[in-house]
């Protein structure tokens, strides 16, 4: 009997929330995200409740406090309150729509002193005291949202977000998570999952609500990880929602748990530490990691065993048990069976004839083979073929002819295990219709080189390395029919690489292709200036910008053209792509003389949506280059762009008449389409040549100035200026009058 150790969950949502607490706000109890949720470099630190896309609902005192704090912002939480409660947390309510009148009162008071529209004002508790239930403002879209809703959080007396379900939210749920897959992941040069050094997604096999399974057994051997695509769900909620709690037993033995209690701000950078990044980035969704890695076991959510994944290094069956708990103590179970070994390595030779092969295997015990043909070219189509045993262990198969003249082979053990699929075809030395691409992933754990040949070559064939002037060559590994891998390498292995080279092994070796290769190693614990493609990018970074040590590259591309401008540099891709930056690197791209007083900026290309995004830009002291700040590998490129903002919708209208008592506000959309609008500092607005400070509203691209005064009869004067990001520019003025 396997032996389990149960992890007890005494929080639960019917009894989640203290007493004292109510609920944020007078709408509908529905949420749309919950705390510890993925959000890009960073966690969501709260709860989104859902208000229908409408906006004006009473938000009120989950409890006795006072108002602590008031912001206000066009990005990130908007109009935002702070009520510090009796007990020593803080509640945080943002993206407010307005405040109670006395509030907005203080508010505009304070715009006025300040003379801009984003504040962080800290209240004395003796100021605003509220009582449970009390009106403390209205639910909106300001801030950096992508539609109405109340960003709502819990922080402890440290000012550190803590999982709002452990005082708060009583929501019933009787609805356990689900699972979709497992990824096993190589977190070393000699880690082999199924025969391969690349990481591997299995699908799960659902037995009923609570239980799921792996269909297939996993063959592992050395150090890997394992990392799982779940959510959860919430009864009546129509959303999907991150996970409570992970907890991992190996071989009835306690390996790692995560529980989403609390997070540090301090830790935002960590996400990537216990999420795949590569995973997410090659599209296959999100996954949470389950072993040790990186620096995320200083994070507080996570208790670990080791300091590293799971060394399988016997030949053992290890019996795997995953639990998967939502708040409500709704749990999943997924079992997965690993043997840790190689997959069986048959060694056979093969003999071509005109249109026959024999094979004749070397291995000790009785194989029972699999032969299939197939076509040279990029083709799934497989064609069982008859074979005819010839004694000894040597089998024999007819009319190997064209096209289906690669012949397929594995075989399987006594004990049912299949080997992975080799291919063969009569040698030729016919080079000249084979070409390929290399793909380069830099995973965390290491370095993947492929070639993927367009025609299959039949021939072995080896990479070969130039670095600084001589050559180092290492065997490929046919993965598949096409696809030739070097296996996990270390960055080290391409320091000071210049060149790529592929070539097959022959009477006289043949290359058929190389790609020169401009990049650099990078330490984590050293700060770096690079140099890449003869100085049109320079990177620049401090120490621990990575987590381990990492080969850092980059070449140029295409890519589609941006609507609206046109590109002067670039694109280049800088890679990593698929690795995790713990901290910025400033980028600087080269760029010629004659842009330097353009309308220019670096954008990146969003590789999911096909489209250009602007990344904040500025031109060097010497105009040579331009630079930015990133925080991960792109595709990028310096964009020439001179469509200005597009004003409209304007109240009131320019030449229009009006009574004093009708005009409450001034107010118009502004919408600039690419490069787009940092906010209140690129939008100017004067009335009457005075200058006036506005709320911009960036969801719903609105500038909106209330007037706190009934306007005098006659002509008034509207100013209004907005600035794109690269410096175009919109002038309006107008009068408009007053009976």
């Amino acid at each position: 009997m396997i032996y389990r150790i149960c992890f007890i969950i005494t929080l639960f949502f019917s009894q989640a929330f203290s007493e004292d607490y109510l609920w944020p706000i007078k709408a509908k109890r529905e949420i749309t995200a919950v705390f510890g949720e993925e959000r890009p470099g960073r966690y969501h630190t709260g709860v989104d409740i859902r208000t229908f896309g409408e906006i004006g609902y009473h938000l009120v005192a989950i409890d006795d406090g006072y108002i602590s704090r008031i912001r206000t912002s066009s990005k990130g939480y908007g109009k935002t309150i702070y009520l510090t409660l009796h007990d020593g947390n803080t509640a945080v309510y943002a993206h407010l729509d307005h405040f109670t009148p006395e509030v907005d009162n203080l508010v505009n008071a304070l715009h006025e002193d300040y003379g801009k529209y984003t504040i962080d004002h800290k209240i004395d508790p003796d100021d605003y005291p509220v009582k449970k239930g009390d009106l403390l403002g209205y639910s909106g879209d300001t801030g950096g949202v992508s539609g109405p809703h109340l960003h709502f959080e819990i922080r402890d007396g440290y000012g550190q977000p803590v999982n709002p379900f452990q005082y708060s939210l009583d929501l019933p749920d009787n609805l356990p998570p689900e699972a979709e897959s497992i990824a096993v992941i190589p977190l070393d040069e000699n880690a082999i999952i199924d025969g391969f050094s690349e990481q591997k997604i299995f699908p799960l096999q659902k037995i009923n609500d609570n239980e799921y399974v792996l269909a297939d057994t996993i063959f592992a051997f050395g150090n890997i990880g394992i990392a799982i695509k779940t959510l959860d769900k919430i009864s009546g909620q129509h959303f999907n929602f991150g996970i409570y709690s992970i907890n991992l037993l190996l071989d009835a033995q306690f390996i790692y748990s995560m529980q989403y209690n609390k997070i540090d701000w301090g830790d935002a950078s960590k996400i990537y530490t216990e999420r795949s990044y590569s995973l997410a980035r090659e599209g296959y969704g999100k996954y949470y990691h389950i072993f040790s890695h990186h620096e995320n076991q200083s994070l507080p959510f996570i208790n670990s065993k080791s300091r590293q994944g799971f060394v399988f290094d016997q030949k053992i069956v290890h019996d795997a048990i995953i639990d998967i708990l939502d708040f409500a103590g709704n749990k999943i179970e997924i079992r997965a069976f690993f043997v840790s070994d190689t997959l069986p390595y048959f060694d056979y030779s093969t003999k071509f004839h005109e249109n026959n092969c024999t094979i004749t295997f070397k291995a000790d015990e009785k194989v029972r083979p699999q032969f299939y043909l197939t076509e040279p070219i990029s083709t799934d189509q497989l064609i069982p073929t008859e074979y005819y045993e010839m004694g000894d262990n040597t089998f024999l198969i007819e009319n190997i002819i064209p096209p289906f003249n690669v012949l397929q082979i594995s075989g399987k053990n006594s004990s049912g295990i299949s080997s992975p699929p080799t291919f063969h075809m009569k040698p030729q030395q016919d080079f000249e219709n084979i070409n390929g691409e290399f793909n380069i992933k830099h995973y965390e754990q290491g370095i993947f080189i492929s070639f993927k040949e367009n025609i299959f070559s039949g021939m072995e064939a080896f990479l070969s390395l130039k670095k600084e002037g001589k050559l180092y060559s290492h065997q490929l590994k046919r993965d598949s029919k096409l696809t030739l891998t070097s296996g996990i390498l270390s960055p080290s292995n391409l320091e000071n690489v210049t060149e790529l080279k592929i070539y097959y092994e022959s009477s006289t070796p043949y290359e058929i292709f190389s790609m020169e290769l401009s990049g650099d190693i990078i330490y984590p614990d050293s700060s770096f200036q690079i140099e890449l493609l003869d100085g049109q990018l320079l990177l620049t970074g401090k120490a621990h910008t990575f987590y381990d040590t990492t080969f850092v590259w980059s070449r140029s591309v295409n890519t589609s053209q941006p609507k609206e401008g046109q590109i002067i540099a670039g694109p280049y891709f800088l890679k990593p792509y698929l690795i995790p930056f713990n901290n910025e690197i400033q980028l600087d791209m080269a760029i010629e003389p004659i842009y330097t007083t353009s309308n220019i900026g670096i954008y990146y290309y969003n590789q999911k949506k096909f489209e250009w995004n602007y990344l904040p830009s500025q031109l060097a002291s010497d105009s040579m280059y331009i630079s930015t700040s990133i925080l991960s590998g792109e595709i990028f490129a310096v964009i020439e762009e001179n469509n200005p903002p597009k004003l409209s919708d304007f109240i009131p209208d320019l030449n229009g008449t009006y009574y004093s008592s009708d005009l409450e506000h001034i107010s118009f959309n502004v919408i600039d389409s690419f490069s787009g609008l940092e906010g209140e500092t690129d939008v100017i607005v004067k009335l009457d040549d005075n200058p006036v400070v506005f709320e911009y509203n960036s969801y719903q691209n609105k500038v909106r100035y209330p007037l706190k005064y009934n306007l005098k009869k006659g002509a008034h004067t509207l100013y209004v200026q907005a600035s794109d990001r690269v410096g175009n520019r919109t002038i309006i003025k107008g009068d408009f009058y007053i009976k």
